[in-house]
């Protein structure tokens, strides 16, 4: 395997944007200013695929509607950023979300996409996140569990050593 050579400015601009997008996330928006702070991360035809839910949004009004549809959903709602780790095209970030489902969400269309539960929640995120020559965010593809509101801290995963299964 050949080493990936990625340059200090490229570095910087590529950790700049992901903090960015991570600091943002979880801030309302109720003005004018707060959504052009917001949307100024995001390329206007990016692509955030959600591999949780099977769903792609598209451009900048639906990156909108993610953000208030989450953060409805999600009261209290923290990001931390547990590690970005360069790539060739961007990143792959890691993160802990932390909140309580609080809200339900309802498309448009009145179908139920989250029923709140109430919980507090711990939950670790990945995302592989590209990044344009101009510091732009064009594709998110993230992963997480669906049930991201039974996510406990790492410290209380259960912990198994040796056999995984019982043999015959």
């Amino acid at each position: 395997m050949s080493a990936i050579t990625i340059t200090p400015k490229r570095l910087a601009q590529v950790q700049g944007s992901i903090r960015k997008l991570l600091a943002d996330f979880p801030k309302p928006i109720s003005t004018e200013e707060d959504k052009q702070r917001f949307l100024s991360v995001y390329h206007p035809d990016v692509q955030w695929s959600d591999h949780a839910f099977l769903v792609t949004r598209v451009g900048h009004e639906a990156i909108l509607g993610l953000h208030k549809a989450w953060n409805h959903c999600n009261q209290p709602f923290r990001v931390d950023e547990k590690a970005i780790v360069p790539t060739p095209s961007g990143a792959v970030l890691e993160q802990i979300w932390t909140g309580r489902c609080a809200n339900d969400i309802v498309r448009p269309s009145g179908e139920m996409a989250v029923k709140a539960t109430g919980k507090q929640y711990v939950c670790h995120v990945c995302m592989i996140v590209e990044i344009d020559e101009d510091g732009l965010v064009t594709k998110i593809d993230e992963y997480y569990n669906r049930q991201w509101d039974d996510g406990v801290a790492q410290k209380d995963y259960v912990v198994i050593k040796g056999a995984s299964l019982k043999s015959g």
